[in-house]
Protein backbone atom coordinates (compact mmCIF):
# COMPACT_ATOMS: atom_id res chain seq x y z
CA UNK A 1 0.00 0.00 0.00
CA UNK A 2 2.90 2.39 1.05
CA UNK A 3 4.42 1.43 -2.32
CA UNK A 4 1.03 2.70 -4.16
CA UNK A 5 1.03 5.77 -2.37
CA UNK A 6 4.38 6.81 -2.92
CA UNK A 7 3.61 6.22 -6.56
CA UNK A 8 0.72 8.69 -6.92
CA UNK A 9 2.51 10.81 -5.66
CA UNK A 10 5.54 10.82 -7.65
CA UNK A 11 3.00 10.84 -10.51
CA UNK A 12 0.97 14.04 -9.05
CA UNK A 13 4.27 15.70 -8.76
CA UNK A 14 5.29 15.15 -12.38
CA UNK A 15 1.69 16.67 -13.13
CA UNK A 16 2.38 19.42 -11.24
CA UNK A 17 5.86 20.18 -12.57
CA UNK A 18 4.43 20.51 -15.96
CA UNK A 19 1.21 22.16 -15.59
CA UNK A 20 3.43 24.90 -14.45
CA UNK A 21 1.98 28.23 -16.00
CA UNK A 22 4.21 28.32 -19.36
CA UNK A 23 4.01 32.20 -19.18
CA UNK A 24 6.86 31.97 -15.95
CA UNK A 25 8.64 29.48 -17.73
CA UNK A 26 8.70 31.86 -20.93
CA UNK A 27 10.22 34.51 -18.73
CA UNK A 28 13.41 32.49 -17.82
CA UNK A 29 13.70 30.65 -20.96
CA UNK A 30 12.05 32.53 -24.12
CA UNK A 31 13.20 29.97 -26.72
CA UNK A 32 10.81 27.69 -25.48
CA UNK A 33 8.06 29.78 -27.60
CA UNK A 34 9.15 27.84 -30.15
CA UNK A 35 8.02 25.35 -29.96
CA UNK A 36 8.72 22.36 -32.19
CA UNK A 37 11.50 24.51 -33.11
CA UNK A 38 13.02 24.60 -29.13
CA UNK A 39 16.50 23.33 -29.31
CA UNK A 40 17.14 20.24 -27.45
CA UNK A 41 18.57 20.66 -23.47
CA UNK A 42 19.25 17.57 -22.23
CA UNK A 43 17.89 15.99 -19.08
CA UNK A 44 16.67 17.95 -15.84
CA UNK A 45 16.31 15.31 -13.59
CA UNK A 46 18.13 12.60 -11.66
CA UNK A 47 17.50 9.21 -12.63
CA UNK A 48 16.06 6.74 -9.64
CA UNK A 49 18.05 3.76 -8.98
CA UNK A 50 16.62 0.28 -10.31
CA UNK A 51 15.15 -2.14 -7.90
CA UNK A 52 18.13 -4.12 -6.27
CA UNK A 53 19.62 -7.01 -8.27
CA UNK A 54 18.47 -5.67 -11.69
CA UNK A 55 20.74 -4.39 -14.50
CA UNK A 56 20.08 -2.65 -17.61
CA UNK A 57 20.12 -4.93 -20.90
CA UNK A 58 18.44 -3.55 -23.80
CA UNK A 59 17.48 -0.02 -24.68
CA UNK A 60 14.57 0.59 -27.00
CA UNK A 61 14.21 4.19 -28.52
CA UNK A 62 12.36 6.84 -30.94
CA UNK A 63 13.96 9.88 -31.46
CA UNK A 64 13.19 13.08 -33.51
CA UNK A 65 16.44 14.92 -35.88
CA UNK A 66 18.33 17.19 -33.83
CA UNK A 67 17.97 21.20 -35.14
CA UNK A 68 17.74 21.84 -38.88
CA UNK A 69 16.98 24.93 -40.98
CA UNK A 70 13.42 25.56 -42.03
CA UNK A 71 12.49 22.53 -44.77
CA UNK A 72 11.03 24.77 -47.85
CA UNK A 73 12.88 28.24 -49.48
CA UNK A 74 9.32 29.47 -49.55
CA UNK A 75 9.44 30.12 -45.83
CA UNK A 76 12.20 32.00 -46.17
CA UNK A 77 11.34 33.82 -49.01
CA UNK A 78 7.90 34.49 -48.49
CA UNK A 79 8.28 36.96 -45.69
CA UNK A 80 11.21 38.58 -47.08
CA UNK A 81 9.74 39.20 -49.97
CA UNK A 82 6.89 41.06 -47.86
CA UNK A 83 9.03 43.31 -46.14
CA UNK A 84 10.89 43.78 -49.38
CA UNK A 85 8.24 45.52 -50.94
CA UNK A 86 7.07 47.52 -47.58
CA UNK A 87 10.99 48.75 -47.47
CA UNK A 88 10.78 49.87 -50.91
CA UNK A 89 7.55 51.18 -50.40
CA UNK A 90 8.97 52.79 -47.23
CA UNK A 91 6.34 51.82 -45.14
CA UNK A 92 9.09 49.80 -42.29
CA UNK A 93 9.35 51.12 -38.61
CA UNK A 94 12.93 51.47 -37.54
CA UNK A 95 12.06 47.82 -35.74
CA UNK A 96 10.96 46.69 -39.40
CA UNK A 97 14.03 47.53 -41.27
CA UNK A 98 15.95 45.57 -38.93
CA UNK A 99 13.70 42.60 -39.11
CA UNK A 100 14.26 43.10 -42.86
CA UNK A 101 17.68 42.57 -43.06
CA UNK A 102 18.07 39.43 -40.16
CA UNK A 103 15.13 37.73 -42.79
CA UNK A 104 17.62 38.57 -45.71
CA UNK A 105 20.78 37.31 -43.76
CA UNK A 106 18.91 34.37 -42.46
CA UNK A 107 17.51 33.61 -45.78
CA UNK A 108 21.28 33.98 -47.37
CA UNK A 109 22.36 31.44 -44.55
CA UNK A 110 19.97 28.79 -45.05
CA UNK A 111 20.44 28.67 -49.40
CA UNK A 112 20.36 25.03 -50.59
CA UNK A 113 20.50 23.95 -47.01
CA UNK A 114 16.63 23.89 -46.64
CA UNK A 115 15.42 20.64 -43.53
CA UNK A 116 19.48 20.04 -43.68
CA UNK A 117 20.30 19.42 -39.53
CA UNK A 118 22.64 22.11 -37.98
CA UNK A 119 26.36 21.45 -36.52
CA UNK A 120 23.67 21.98 -33.56
CA UNK A 121 21.48 19.11 -34.35
CA UNK A 122 24.39 16.74 -34.86
CA UNK A 123 25.92 18.10 -31.63
CA UNK A 124 22.80 17.13 -29.97
CA UNK A 125 22.55 13.68 -30.92
CA UNK A 126 26.34 12.79 -30.43
CA UNK A 127 25.38 14.32 -26.63
CA UNK A 128 22.02 11.96 -26.08
CA UNK A 129 24.37 8.66 -27.41
CA UNK A 130 27.01 9.70 -25.02
CA UNK A 131 24.76 10.31 -22.15
CA UNK A 132 23.00 6.74 -22.88
CA UNK A 133 26.35 5.29 -22.90
CA UNK A 134 27.59 6.68 -19.12
CA UNK A 135 23.97 5.60 -17.63
CA UNK A 136 23.52 2.50 -18.99
CA UNK A 137 27.03 1.52 -19.94
CA UNK A 138 26.02 -2.47 -19.37
CA UNK A 139 23.77 -2.14 -22.15
CA UNK A 140 26.68 -1.37 -24.40
CA UNK A 141 29.51 -3.45 -23.36
CA UNK A 142 31.86 -6.30 -25.34
CA UNK A 143 30.51 -6.77 -28.85
CA UNK A 144 26.54 -5.91 -27.88
CA UNK A 145 24.48 -5.46 -30.87
CA UNK A 146 22.88 -2.02 -31.92
CA UNK A 147 20.64 -2.15 -34.64
CA UNK A 148 19.49 1.62 -35.95
CA UNK A 149 16.95 2.71 -38.30
CA UNK A 150 15.92 5.92 -39.99
CA UNK A 151 13.53 7.39 -42.60
CA UNK A 152 14.65 8.16 -45.38
CA UNK A 153 15.58 11.79 -44.55
CA UNK A 154 18.75 13.06 -44.55
CA UNK A 155 18.51 14.90 -41.37
CA UNK A 156 17.58 11.85 -39.82
CA UNK A 157 19.96 9.96 -41.38
CA UNK A 158 22.73 11.96 -39.99
CA UNK A 159 21.57 12.05 -36.72
CA UNK A 160 21.38 7.99 -36.52
CA UNK A 161 25.47 8.15 -37.89
CA UNK A 162 25.86 11.09 -35.37
CA UNK A 163 24.98 8.52 -32.38
CA UNK A 164 26.07 5.70 -33.90
CA UNK A 165 29.60 7.21 -34.52
CA UNK A 166 29.50 8.67 -30.41
CA UNK A 167 29.16 4.99 -29.38
CA UNK A 168 31.68 3.69 -31.65
CA UNK A 169 33.94 6.04 -30.26
CA UNK A 170 33.45 4.92 -26.41
CA UNK A 171 33.76 1.34 -27.69
CA UNK A 172 35.00 0.09 -31.05
CA UNK A 173 33.84 -3.97 -30.57
CA UNK A 174 30.03 -3.13 -30.50
CA UNK A 175 28.19 -4.52 -33.65
CA UNK A 176 26.61 -2.25 -35.86
CA UNK A 177 23.60 -2.86 -38.40
CA UNK A 178 22.03 0.84 -39.62
CA UNK A 179 19.43 0.90 -42.37
CA UNK A 180 16.87 3.93 -44.05
CA UNK A 181 14.68 2.05 -46.34
CA UNK A 182 11.22 3.09 -47.91
CA UNK A 183 10.70 -0.63 -46.68
CA UNK A 184 10.55 0.18 -43.00
CA UNK A 185 8.23 3.82 -43.65
CA UNK A 186 5.48 1.85 -42.64
CA UNK A 187 5.99 1.99 -38.93
CA UNK A 188 8.67 4.38 -38.96
CA UNK A 189 6.85 7.48 -40.41
CA UNK A 190 3.06 5.84 -41.63
CA UNK A 191 0.97 8.08 -43.64
CA UNK A 192 -2.14 7.14 -42.63
CA UNK A 193 -4.62 8.63 -45.41
CA UNK A 194 -7.84 7.49 -43.56
CA UNK A 195 -7.08 9.14 -40.37
CA UNK A 196 -5.03 12.45 -41.94
CA UNK A 197 -9.10 13.29 -43.78
CA UNK A 198 -10.57 13.39 -40.03
CA UNK A 199 -7.64 15.19 -38.47
CA UNK A 200 -8.77 18.74 -40.00
CA UNK A 201 -12.72 17.75 -39.20
CA UNK A 202 -14.87 21.25 -39.53
CA UNK A 203 -14.87 21.35 -35.50
CA UNK A 204 -11.48 20.71 -35.53
CA UNK A 205 -11.16 24.07 -37.22
CA UNK A 206 -13.82 25.85 -36.06
CA UNK A 207 -12.14 25.61 -32.41
CA UNK A 208 -8.54 26.81 -33.83
CA UNK A 209 -10.09 29.76 -35.35
CA UNK A 210 -12.03 30.90 -32.48
CA UNK A 211 -9.34 29.81 -29.76
CA UNK A 212 -6.65 31.90 -31.70
CA UNK A 213 -9.38 35.37 -32.45
CA UNK A 214 -8.74 34.86 -28.64
CA UNK A 215 -4.81 35.50 -28.44
CA UNK A 216 -4.16 37.20 -31.88
CA UNK A 217 -1.12 39.07 -32.01
CA UNK A 218 -0.54 39.65 -35.64
CA UNK A 219 -1.92 43.40 -35.83
CA UNK A 220 0.26 43.79 -32.58
CA UNK A 221 3.13 42.98 -34.53
CA UNK A 222 2.15 44.34 -37.57
CA UNK A 223 2.12 47.95 -35.96
CA UNK A 224 5.62 47.64 -34.16
CA UNK A 225 7.34 46.86 -38.22
CA UNK A 226 5.26 49.30 -40.30
CA UNK A 227 4.83 53.10 -39.83
CA UNK A 228 1.72 53.33 -41.68
CA UNK A 229 -1.21 51.02 -39.97
CA UNK A 230 -3.39 51.65 -43.63
CA UNK A 231 -0.74 50.23 -45.33
CA UNK A 232 -0.33 46.71 -43.48
CA UNK A 233 -4.43 46.60 -43.31
CA UNK A 234 -4.86 46.82 -46.81
CA UNK A 235 -1.24 44.89 -48.31
CA UNK A 236 -0.65 42.50 -45.96
CA UNK A 237 -2.00 38.90 -44.54
CA UNK A 238 -1.28 40.16 -40.84
CA UNK A 239 -1.77 36.62 -39.42
CA UNK A 240 0.35 34.51 -42.50
CA UNK A 241 3.54 37.22 -42.21
CA UNK A 242 3.35 37.08 -38.06
CA UNK A 243 3.31 33.16 -38.85
CA UNK A 244 6.05 33.24 -41.06
CA UNK A 245 8.12 35.10 -39.37
CA UNK A 246 7.20 33.80 -35.62
CA UNK A 247 8.70 30.63 -37.52
CA UNK A 248 11.64 31.92 -38.17
CA UNK A 249 12.76 33.55 -35.47
CA UNK A 250 12.29 30.63 -33.47
CA UNK A 251 14.15 28.23 -35.90
CA UNK A 252 17.19 30.72 -35.48
CA UNK A 253 17.96 28.78 -32.05
CA UNK A 254 19.33 25.77 -33.96
CA UNK A 255 21.88 27.14 -36.20
CA UNK A 256 25.25 29.05 -36.15
CA UNK A 257 22.97 32.30 -36.43
CA UNK A 258 21.98 31.75 -32.98
CA UNK A 259 24.40 34.07 -30.78
CA UNK A 260 24.34 36.72 -33.59
CA UNK A 261 20.40 37.06 -34.50
CA UNK A 262 17.58 37.65 -32.20
CA UNK A 263 14.26 37.77 -33.47
CA UNK A 264 11.83 36.98 -30.51
CA UNK A 265 12.74 40.78 -29.72
CA UNK A 266 9.84 41.52 -32.03
CA UNK A 267 7.18 40.71 -29.21
CA UNK A 268 7.41 40.89 -25.61
CA UNK A 269 6.34 37.83 -22.78
CA UNK A 270 3.02 38.09 -23.10
CA UNK A 271 2.91 38.18 -27.04
CA UNK A 272 5.22 34.87 -27.05
CA UNK A 273 2.51 33.31 -24.80
CA UNK A 274 -0.05 34.33 -27.22
CA UNK A 275 2.23 32.85 -30.01
CA UNK A 276 3.01 29.52 -28.37
CA UNK A 277 -0.88 29.20 -27.30
CA UNK A 278 -1.64 29.46 -30.88
CA UNK A 279 0.90 26.60 -31.47
CA UNK A 280 0.10 24.46 -28.77
CA UNK A 281 -3.55 24.23 -29.55
CA UNK A 282 -2.37 23.60 -33.05
CA UNK A 283 -0.50 20.36 -32.22
CA UNK A 284 -2.70 18.83 -29.54
CA UNK A 285 -5.73 19.22 -32.19
CA UNK A 286 -3.72 17.72 -34.83
CA UNK A 287 -2.07 15.11 -33.25
CA UNK A 288 -3.17 14.56 -29.37
CA UNK A 289 -6.38 12.55 -27.97
CA UNK A 290 -9.07 15.23 -29.80
CA UNK A 291 -12.44 15.13 -29.04
CA UNK A 292 -13.56 17.26 -31.99
CA UNK A 293 -11.80 14.91 -34.91
CA UNK A 294 -12.59 11.31 -33.23
CA UNK A 295 -10.03 11.00 -30.98
CA UNK A 296 -8.17 8.87 -32.87
CA UNK A 297 -4.83 10.75 -33.99
CA UNK A 298 -2.47 9.00 -31.63
CA UNK A 299 -2.84 5.67 -33.82
CA UNK A 300 -1.03 6.78 -36.54
CA UNK A 301 1.72 5.28 -34.45
CA UNK A 302 0.12 2.08 -33.65
CA UNK A 303 2.80 0.41 -36.49
CA UNK A 304 5.28 1.73 -34.74
CA UNK A 305 3.95 0.95 -31.10
CA UNK A 306 3.55 -2.86 -32.44
CA UNK A 307 7.01 -2.82 -33.71
CA UNK A 308 8.39 -1.70 -30.60
CA UNK A 309 6.90 -4.71 -29.02
CA UNK A 310 8.22 -6.75 -31.16
CA UNK A 311 11.94 -5.85 -31.01
CA UNK A 312 11.64 -5.64 -27.52
CA UNK A 313 10.64 -9.24 -27.25
CA UNK A 314 13.07 -10.67 -29.40
CA UNK A 315 15.88 -8.51 -27.80
CA UNK A 316 14.73 -9.93 -24.57
CA UNK A 317 15.35 -13.81 -25.97
CA UNK A 318 18.84 -12.76 -26.41
CA UNK A 319 21.14 -13.61 -24.02
CA UNK A 320 24.00 -10.95 -24.80
CA UNK A 321 22.68 -6.90 -24.07
CA UNK A 322 21.57 -4.87 -27.24
CA UNK A 323 19.57 -1.85 -28.17
CA UNK A 324 17.18 -0.56 -30.96
CA UNK A 325 17.68 2.56 -32.05
CA UNK A 326 15.17 4.60 -34.51
CA UNK A 327 15.63 8.16 -35.60
CA UNK A 328 12.28 9.99 -37.38
CA UNK A 329 10.32 13.01 -36.84
CA UNK A 330 8.14 15.16 -34.13
CA UNK A 331 5.39 14.57 -36.31
CA UNK A 332 6.03 10.96 -35.16
CA UNK A 333 7.24 11.15 -31.68
CA UNK A 334 4.15 13.44 -30.18
CA UNK A 335 1.02 11.11 -31.36
CA UNK A 336 3.57 8.31 -29.74
CA UNK A 337 3.83 9.88 -26.77
CA UNK A 338 -0.11 10.24 -26.18
CA UNK A 339 -0.47 6.75 -27.50
CA UNK A 340 1.15 5.82 -24.50
CA UNK A 341 -0.06 8.18 -22.90
CA UNK A 342 3.13 9.63 -21.34
CA UNK A 343 2.61 11.95 -18.51
CA UNK A 344 -0.67 11.76 -19.26
CA UNK A 345 0.05 13.24 -22.50
CA UNK A 346 -2.99 10.85 -23.87
CA UNK A 347 -6.28 12.48 -21.93
CA UNK A 348 -8.54 13.90 -23.51
CA UNK A 349 -9.31 18.28 -23.34
CA UNK A 350 -12.26 19.89 -23.87
CA UNK A 351 -11.22 23.33 -23.14
CA UNK A 352 -8.07 24.63 -25.33
CA UNK A 353 -7.75 27.35 -22.50
CA UNK A 354 -6.87 25.02 -20.19
CA UNK A 355 -4.18 22.91 -22.36
CA UNK A 356 -0.92 24.46 -20.86
CA UNK A 357 -2.87 24.91 -16.94
CA UNK A 358 -3.28 20.66 -17.50
CA UNK A 359 0.16 20.18 -18.21
CA UNK A 360 -0.14 19.86 -22.24
CA UNK A 361 2.72 21.26 -23.65
CA UNK A 362 4.16 21.01 -26.35
CA UNK A 363 7.66 21.67 -26.31
CA UNK A 364 7.98 19.38 -23.11
CA UNK A 365 7.33 16.05 -26.01
CA UNK A 366 8.86 17.25 -29.23
CA UNK A 367 11.53 19.64 -29.02
CA UNK A 368 14.68 19.28 -31.53
CA UNK A 369 16.37 15.77 -31.37
CA UNK A 370 13.29 14.90 -28.59
CA UNK A 371 13.01 11.31 -27.57
CA UNK A 372 11.51 8.09 -25.89
CA UNK A 373 13.36 5.79 -24.80
CA UNK A 374 12.72 2.16 -23.36
CA UNK A 375 15.74 0.84 -21.15
CA UNK A 376 14.45 -3.04 -19.74
CA UNK A 377 15.96 -4.31 -16.56
CA UNK A 378 16.43 -7.89 -15.63
CA UNK A 379 18.54 -9.97 -12.51
CA UNK A 380 20.26 -12.45 -15.22
CA UNK A 381 20.12 -13.82 -18.83
CA UNK A 382 17.40 -16.45 -17.57
CA UNK A 383 15.16 -14.33 -15.71
CA UNK A 384 12.08 -13.24 -17.57
CA UNK A 385 10.49 -11.13 -14.82
CA UNK A 386 11.50 -8.50 -17.01
CA UNK A 387 11.31 -4.59 -15.64
CA UNK A 388 11.54 -1.42 -17.38
CA UNK A 389 11.21 2.30 -17.52
CA UNK A 390 10.36 4.74 -20.31
CA UNK A 391 12.35 8.08 -20.42
CA UNK A 392 10.65 11.26 -21.97
CA UNK A 393 13.79 13.35 -22.99
CA UNK A 394 16.09 11.12 -21.12
CA UNK A 395 13.96 11.91 -17.68
CA UNK A 396 11.46 9.65 -16.04
CA UNK A 397 8.06 9.56 -17.17
CA UNK A 398 4.59 7.76 -16.20
CA UNK A 399 2.50 4.75 -18.11
CA UNK A 400 -1.32 4.29 -17.56
CA UNK A 401 -0.26 1.06 -15.67
CA UNK A 402 -0.26 -0.01 -11.95
CA UNK A 403 3.70 -0.17 -10.41
CA UNK A 404 4.95 -0.87 -7.09
CA UNK A 405 8.06 0.02 -7.89
CA UNK A 406 7.72 3.68 -10.06
CA UNK A 407 9.31 4.68 -12.55
CA UNK A 408 9.59 0.69 -13.53
CA UNK A 409 7.32 -1.40 -14.29
CA UNK A 410 6.59 -4.91 -15.77
CA UNK A 411 7.65 -5.58 -19.11
CA UNK A 412 4.47 -8.12 -19.50
CA UNK A 413 1.93 -5.70 -18.32
CA UNK A 414 2.77 -3.38 -20.94
CA UNK A 415 2.34 -6.07 -23.40
CA UNK A 416 -0.95 -6.68 -22.18
CA UNK A 417 -2.48 -3.50 -21.73
CA UNK A 418 -0.76 -2.14 -25.22
CA UNK A 419 -1.56 -4.99 -27.28
CA UNK A 420 -5.07 -5.08 -26.32
CA UNK A 421 -5.61 -1.50 -26.81
CA UNK A 422 -4.50 -1.68 -30.20
CA UNK A 423 -6.52 -4.61 -30.84
CA UNK A 424 -9.29 -2.58 -29.83
CA UNK A 425 -8.79 0.11 -32.42
CA UNK A 426 -8.46 -2.70 -35.14
CA UNK A 427 -12.01 -3.83 -33.97
CA UNK A 428 -12.87 -0.35 -34.14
Amino acid sequence: MRKVLLFALWALSITLGHGQNVREQLKRDFLKAGSNYYAYQGPTQPLTAAPAGYKPFYISTYARHGSRYLIKAAEYDAPYQVLLQAYKDGKLSVLGEKAFHLLGYLREDARDRYGDLTPLGAMQHRQIAQRMYDRFPEVFQGKAVVEAKSTVVIRCILSMQNELLQLAKNNPRLIFSSDASQHDMYYMNLQDSALYKQRYSKKTQDVYNEFCSHYAVDKTAMSKLFNDTAYFNHNIDAFELNKNIFKIASSIQGTEMRDVFNLFDIYDTDELYNNWLQANAFWYLSFGNNPYNGGKQPFTQRNLLKRIIEDADSCIKRPTPSATLRFGHETIILPLACLLDLNDYGREIHDMERLDLEGWINFEVFPMAANIQFIFYRKNKKDRDVIFKVLLNENEATLPLPTDQAPYYRWNDFRTFFLKKLADYQKD
